[in-house]
């Protein structure tokens, strides 16, 4: 072979390598999925896992026009097997007031009270198979669901809805119509909800906002309960 031949083609070869090893490092595709998102905020798929934070904001406005407001936190993990665990913060607290662990692997759930070392264990088949932007009685007015336009959060493309819900005077004792509001974002690609508004005029407004997402696999002794604790079957 002709030696500027081989010297071209050898430094092409040497140009590709940065951009293949690169390739390798990035966080496998998820395939898009419909759901469904009815584990608190993130379903139990494979081949997708993840760390964040879930901060939740509630906002409650009293009769005589006092704010009150309270935040709260999750930690959420899912490894590539599809076995998710959230760690539950109380406000102002540093350890978590309890933990729960979906496996679908195992086919079963765990509720984790760290502060006595004990553990329930509970059969667990997944969440339901399909799941809808709002749900209502059957005597009560139709809501009404408007698709929002996509946008970015945490790296990730967005869809969103909200949903309106108009209980008439009546309905629950009141004197006049309430309106709640529900606004959910979520990434089909990781199946998971970014963020959960609900407006209720009975209850306040919570938001729940997904942080600090990291698409890298956790310690997988997460998802296992530590040896010294006590297991009780349900």
């Amino acid at each position: 072979m002709n030696p500027l031949v081989k010297s071209m083609l050898a430094w092409g070869l040497l140009s590709l390598a940065p951009g293949a090893a690169m390739a390798q490092t990035q966080p496998s595709a998820c395939p898009p999925v419909e759901g469904p998102f009815d584990l608190l905020q993130v379903s139990p798929r494979t081949g997708c896992p993840l760390s964040a934070v879930i901060e939740i904001t509630h906002t409650q406005t009293l009769a005589d026009g006092t704010h009150v407001q309270t935040k709260s936190k999750m930690l959420v993990y899912r490894d590539s097997l599809g076995r998710v665990r959230f760690d539950n913060y109380a406000p102002e607290q540093q350890a978590p007031r309890f933990i729960q662990l979906f496996d679908p692997v195992e086919g079963v759930r765990y509720f984790i009270q760290p502060q006595f070392a004990v553990a329930s264990r509970s059969k667990w088949t997944g969440p339901p198979p399909s799941w809808s932007v709002g749900s209502t009685s059957p005597s009560a007015p139709k809501p009404i669901v408007e698709r929002l336009e996509s946008q970015q959060m945490e790296g990730l493309l967005a869809t969103g809805w909200r949903t309106t819900r108009t209980l008439p005077a009546g309905a629950e004792g009141n004197d006049r119509a309430l309106t709640i509001v529900s606004e959910i974002w979520i990434s089909s690609n990781m199946g998971i909800t970014l963020l959960e508004k609900n407006s209720d005029p009975r209850s306040g407004d919570v938001e729940k906002q997904m942080t600090n997402l990291e698409r890298a696999e956790p310690d997988a002794a997460l998802f296992q309960v530590p040896a010294d604790y006590t297991i009780q079957d349900q």
